[in-house]
């Protein structure tokens, strides 16, 4: 299946429905081809390209979960890096999955560093009445989680990406 993201990029997709003790949910690949140029994002940190030709993204939407994970890879199937995406609700639509994003984000870098980012939209966004307090709440909640869950617990998101990676992958071919 072709696919064409928000942001023009375009690729092959794939996706799976997953059901295991370990994880439930909608679990999609995006191998990047096509982009016109590359796009390098400031994490918070330093200055990152995460998508570019070659570049392959696993976006993650767990069942009953307010978030979704876009574990993003380069060309040589290095880790550029975790990208947590708080949302409203995650749902699937003619069979596709999707996010209602709600502004806060948090990634986490191959070293393991954890960045929040967009807490200023997600207060913006309640100042102009977009989203309500309650809204705002279960924004950082949902943060809470994550950073328990998965920031720390390094060694289950690996092992989690390492499944995912497996997915979309023959046995013998491993992100590194």
């Amino acid at each position: 299946m072709s696919y064409r993201y928000a942001n023009s990029v375009s690729g092959d997709y794939m996706q799976k429905r997953i059901e295991k003790a370990s994880f439930s949910g909608y679990v999609c690949n995006i191998k990047i081809k096509g982009l016109e140029k590359p796009l390098i994002v400031n994490n918070g940190i330093d200055n990152v390209c995460i998508q570019d030709e070659k570049y392959e993204w696993i976006e993650v939407y767990p069942d009953n979960a307010n978030y979704a994970i876009t574990i993003m890879f380069d060309a040589d199937n290095k880790l550029v890096e975790w990208y947590f995406d708080i949302a409203k609700k995650v749902g699937v639509d003619n069979g596709i999955p999707f996010e209602d994003d709600l502004y806060l984000d948090m990634v986490i870098t191959p070293n393991g560093q954890k960045i929040v980012l967009d807490e200023d939209e997600l207060l913006r966004a309640f100042e102009n009445r977009e989203i309500t307090q309650s809204d705002v709440d279960n924004a950082y909640q949902t943060l809470n989680f994550l950073e328990k869950r998965y920031y720390l617990n390094l060694d289950f998101l690996k092992e989690l990406t390492n499944d995912f990676w497996a997915i979309f992958h023959d046995k013998n071919e491993y992100w590194h």
